[in-house]
């Protein structure tokens, strides 16, 4: 045996510890972080494929009025498929027995949220109950506005968003929407928004 070979000390050792301890700090918390970002994406395009349905639903329906329906309605109605069965995790009584469509930030069940298919004309539009894009035009006039704290608004000077701005964009009938900002056009404060395909939507005061 050749004593000239030694093992690492007990210093060696405790050192080396506290760097993976240290390296472990730092990537934990980041790893999390990621994979809560990716998860909220999902969530997003999850949200935008079953808008992508309703509105489907709500045109075979020849629906003439604004309804309210529900996630699980769809699945029950084959326009969106069940991700996992009845009494699965979060999925239980109460809902689809179908099965549920689960939400991937938390795997809570997505069923009971409610969807309002809106009818203008002859056209449908499905927006989530209660949240982005259900608010009224001057609603939405007057959010913008309090957002920018627009005090006056004229033809020749709009209140608009500059910069990079993370408070100027809405989610509305399954599309991104960047806001502009708020024009004077013909007396009315209108809302110009756009899409990364540039589709102009214009919300206005009554």
């Amino acid at each position: 045996m050749d004593k000239n070979k030694s093992g690492f000390t007990l210093t060696e050792v405790l050192i080396v510890i506290v760097i993976i301890g240290i390296i472990l700090a730092i990537a934990i918390p980041s790893i999390v972080l990621i994979r809560k970002r990716i998860n909220e994406r999902l969530l997003d395009n999850k949200k935008q494929l079953i808008l992508v349905a309703a509105e489907n639903y709500g045109r075979d329906k020849n629906f003439i009025q604004d309804t309210t329906i529900y996630v699980y309605t769809l699945i029950d109605s084959k326009y969106i498929n069940a991700e996992v069965d009845k009494g699965y995790g979060s999925c239980t009584s109460g809902h689809s027995d179908n099965g549920c469509v689960l939400n991937p930030v938390d795997d809570s069940s997505l069923n009971e949220e409610r969807i309002l298919i809106k009818v203008t004309g002859n056209s449908v539009i499905a927006i989530w109950d209660g949240q982005e894009g259900s608010t009224t035009d001057k609603d939405l006039v007057d959010s913008i506005k309090d957002d920018l704290k627009c005090e006056t608004i004229t033809e020749s000077e709009p209140c608009l968003y500059t910069g990079v701005n993370p408070n100027n964009y809405l989610y509305y009938s399954g599309v991104m929407w960047r806001i502009l900002g708020i024009y004077k056009i013909d007396g009315r404060e209108v809302v110009k928004m756009v899409t990364d395909d540039n589709v102009v939507w214009e919300d206005q005061t009554a």
